[in-house]
C-alpha cells in the first residue's frame, strides 16, 4: 500500500503503537525494580496492542497475498488471546506465563518473516526490516522460552530488545507510509 492509500489516522495509530512498544521495551530494560509479575503484565499489554494492530491490518489491508493476510490475522489473534489469558490466569507461575507470552512473540516474529518474504511489491528496506526484525523477535522469543533458567536480567534484556525492534519497525513503516 503506497503512502497515498495510507490514511493519516492509520499512520498515527501505527506510530503511536510503535512508540508505546518501544517505551515498553525500554521500561523492561531500564527499570531495575521491575518484578517478574510486572514483566508479565508489561509484556501482555505490549502484545495485546501489537495483536490488535496485526489482526486489524490483516482484515482491512487491500493488496495482501493470502499468506500474508492469514499470517497477520493468525498472529494477531494468538497474541491477543495469549495476552488476555495471562491477565485472566494470574495465579499461574510467572515462568509459565512468560513462556506463553514468548510463544506469542515467536509467532509475531514468524509472521513478520512471512510478510517480509511474501510481499514482493513492498520496498526492499521494508521487506528486509520485516525479515530481520521478525528473525530477531523469533530468535529472542525462542531463546527466552527454552532457556528460562538464564536469569531474570537476561530474560529482561532479550525481551526488551524484541519490543524495541518491533516498535522501531512499526514507527519506520508509519513514517514512510508503508503498512507492515
Amino acid at each position: 500500500m503506497s503512502i497515498e492509500e495510507y490514511p493519516n489516522w492509520i499512520r498515527g495509530i501505527d506510530a503511536f503503537i510503535g512508540l508505546v512498544t518501544v517505551l515498553v521495551g525500554f521500561w523492561i530494560l531500564f527499570d531495575p525494580a521491575l518484578a517478574e509479575a510486572t514483566l508479565v503484565v508489561t509484556m501482555a499489554i505490549g502484545l495485546f496492542l501489537i495483536g490488535v494492530i496485526r489482526f486489524g491490518k490483516g482484515i482491512s489491508m487491500g493488496g495482501l497475498s493470502m499468506t500474508s493476510r492469514a499470517s497477520k490475522i493468525l498472529s494477531g489473534v494468538i497474541a491477543i488471546v495469549l495476552s488476555i489469558l495471562s491477565f485472566i490466569f494470574t495465579t499461574l507461575t510467572v515462568v509459565f506465563l512468560i513462556t506463553m507470552l514468548t510463544f506469542a512473540i515467536m509467532l509475531i516474529g514468524l509472521s513478520r518473516i512471512i510478510v517480509g518474504y511474501g510481499e514482493k511489491e513492498k520496498p526492499t528496506w521494508l521487506r528486509w526490516g520485516n525479515i530481520l526484525g521478525g528473525g530477531i523477535a523469533f530468535f529472542f522469543g525462542f531463546f527466552s522460552a527454552i532457556f528460562q533458567g538464564l536469569g531474570f536480567f537476561t530474560l529482561r534484556l532479550m525481551l526488551s530488545c524484541v519490543f524495541i525492534v518491533l516498535g522501531l519497525i512499526r514507527i519506520a513503516a508509519a513514517s514512510k507510509g508503508e503498512l507492515t
